[in-house]
């Protein structure tokens, strides 16, 4: 298939790569410094103005891009990550940006640099400038360390950095996703008594109590799950990710732990579930079934909703429907995105781009051109009617 601007621009970003430090110990592949030094290029090229942050270290920069705007009545900004996943088990050169079947194949081509081509092909010097006339002042950010745990986008919100409108830009299939889970992570500690195992009745031992401990724990989540539910991501889940204790076949064990992962819903109060494992902790505690023990939050990542009926969602909605011809509906997923801190510092915010989250972080990543195309399509008509 013959090459565009388009899958030009693609190829460009592909073949910078841009592998999180956390998932790979090789310099030459790893850390966003290349990508945010060729965002600088771009942004410089569509003549707006600079900013480099450093949120994440001397080496893992953030890059702002604004328009030349006098007193804006309106800030629209999209917002991306430069980092990937990495590379390991790859079936494809990762930063090859091989076109086969109408697919692009690459690390990022999903997830998400062809959002990123899409965005940038859109955002012609005449756009940039119809936003400016209009007073609206358009705003590019490129964000690192997206992939272990949004630790960029957070750090910017936490200071302020926000707009009036915002798009995360994500493989979503060229529809509006306009909520998602948030992730809870928890440690729980069960401390006992050791002693021989020959004696169980002079220990206590945190493996037997955990017996109790586990059923119980479910039944405060199932309660939570019947009591909070949220129309676009349903109920709140529970995964016991790790379970550690006990030293050897003969020693009572006296310390065990567990890691909990709860994805969870916005309409859920976040403190109902910490709370009332602790208060389960206690009663063990009275029982004599443990000695001690907590639970204790490890890190958060917040979920996020905006309304279906919102100057934003109702926007990107028609322009989707004016290019394709197709109704746009709304969706939520249960998997996290910048919309997550963003959601605390912007007006109204959504997440959206081209390709399929099924194919991010495969061992064959490829976007669909026609999606790469659409998204851009769809991209320039909201521009021009916002």
């Amino acid at each position: 298939m013959d090459t565009s601007p388009l899958t030009d621009l693609l190829t460009r970003l592909i073949t910078t790569s841009s592998v999180n430090p956390a998932h790979s110990n090789d310099s030459n592949i790893t850390g966003e410094k290349r990508m945010a030094d060729l965002f600088v290029e771009l942004f410089a090229e569509k003549g707006l103005d600079l900013e480099v942050l450093y949120p994440m270290g001397p080496d893992r920069p953030a890059v702002i891009g604004r328009s030349k705007v006098k007193n804006p009545t309106k800030t629209l900004m999209f917002e991306m990550h430069l980092d990937t996943v990495g590379i390991a088990d790859m079936t494809i050169d990762p930063f090859e940006a091989k076109i086969e079947n109408g697919k692009l194949f690459g690390r990022g081509s999903c997830d998400m640099k062809g959002s990123m081509a899409s965005l940038f092909h859109a955002l012609t010097p005449e756009r940039i400038e119809k936003l400016s006339h209009r007073g609206v002042q358009l705003m590019l950010l490129g964000a690192p360390d997206e992939e272990t745990g949004l630790g960029g986008s957070t750090k910017l919100a936490a200071e302020g950095l926000g707009a009036d409108v915002a798009i995360v830009l994500e493989p979503t299939q060229c529809l509006p996703v306009i909520a998602h889970k948030g992730a809870r992570w928890y440690e729980v500690e069960l401390r006992g008594r050791s002693g021989h195992g020959s004696q169980p009745e002079k220990g206590v031992s945190t493996n037997a109590a955990l017996a109790e401990f586990l059923p119980l724990l479910f039944n405060i989540h199932q309660e939570l799950v019947k009591t909070y539910s949220h129309p676009l991501l349903g109920s709140s889940s529970l995964n016991i990710g790790k379970i550690s204790g006990g030293q050897t076949f003969n020693i009572i064990p006296e310390r065990t732990c567990l890691q909990l992962d709860r994805r969870i819903i916005p309409n859920e109060p976040t403190h109902l579930f910490s709370e009332q494992v602790n208060e389960l902790i206690k009663s063990l505690i009275q029982k004599g079934s443990l000695l001690g023990g907590e639970c204790q939050l490890f890190s958060e990542t917040l979920p996020f909703a905006t309304d279906k009926d919102s100057s934003l969602v109702k926007a990107l909605q028609q322009s989707i429907t004016r290019v394709t011809g197709n109704p746009a509906p709304c969706s939520g997923t249960s998997w996290v995105s910048d919309a997550s801190p963003f959601s605390q510092t912007c007006k109204e915010i959504l997440v959206f781009g081209p390709g399929d989250i099924a194919q991010a972080h495969t061992d064959n990543e490829y976007v669909e051109i026609s999606q790469l195309e659409c998204a851009s399509e769809i991209f320039g008509d909201f521009i021009d009617h916002l």
